[in-house]
């Protein structure tokens, strides 16, 4: 699973608000992908198209789960076929299924001869935990209460940390509501706060996280906790979400 890494510079749109996109692009290929997701599965459509002159051959793809994932991600991936003709695109399916919170993005390995060239890369696919959140709606006094209980060690995790975007409000519940959480306005006594509850589908348990995201305009920071059912996976938001404010 450890492997080099191709750059992404997209990829961070892929966690909140895209499913849809372009993964990498060269002089030789582009590669895009199309996703949907409905409760614990996934299906990923990836578009391999040959912008050369001439056929990219030997192709073939490997999908890697990492080793702490294996139990917790299943993917199966549909065989490519071994020839690109020139101008042409072929798609590759891979169905998901979280078997349970995963914490490692799959990443897909893909080789080829181009005019008699050796070529192999490494990228990540688009397919993170909170792909398979789904907001809920609660009350004021329900949310608080969840939020009371869910005080177990892990359960919690808070980050203080830089905006990297215009702090609009519109923008803010956009992202969350992306990433997978209700809005819930009017629950935080504090009016420029928000607050946000979901429920990660996984194939045989469900996992509810709340949000709090309390941010200071004057210092454009943000301060993010969040808490979950299962141990660890609060962490595992807060690195993602944090990544697109």
């Amino acid at each position: 699973y450890q492997r080099r890494v191709r750059v992404q510079p997209n990829f961070k749109a892929f966690i909140c608000s895209r499913n849809n996109g372009i993964l990498f692009e060269n002089e030789i290929i582009q590669i895009g992908v199309k996703s949907e997701f409905t409760g614990f599965e996934g299906k990923l459509q990836v578009f391999y198209g040959n912008k050369s002159p001439l056929p990219l051959q030997a192709f073939n793809t490997t999908i890697y789960i990492s080793d702490a994932d294996q139990a917790n991600l299943r993917l199966e991936g549909q065989r490519v076929p071994q020839l690109i003709s020139a101008g042409a695109q072929i798609p590759q399916t891979i169905k998901a299924t979280a078997v349970s919170a995963f914490a490692d993005t799959p990443l897909i390995q893909i080789t080829f001869n181009a005019a008699g060239n050796p070529h192999n890369m490494v990228l990540r696919l688009p397919l993170l935990v909170n792909k398979f959140s789904k907001g809920t709606s609660m009350g004021a006094q329900d949310f608080f209460m969840r939020w009371k209980n869910l005080n177990q060690p892990g359960q919690e995790c808070q980050k203080v940390f830089k905006a990297t975007k215009a702090m609009d409000n519109d923008l803010v519940r956009g992202k969350m509501q992306g990433f997978g959480f209700q809005t819930l306005d009017g629950v935080d006594p504090k009016p420029d706060n928000f607050v946000g509850a979901g429920i990660i589908l996984c194939e045989g348990s469900q996992i509810g996280c709340l949000l709090r995201l309390e941010p200071s305009k004057s210092a454009q920071m943000y301060r993010m906790t969040i808490r979950s059912s299962r141990e660890g996976v609060a962490e595992l938001l807060v690195n993602l979400l944090s990544q697109d404010l």
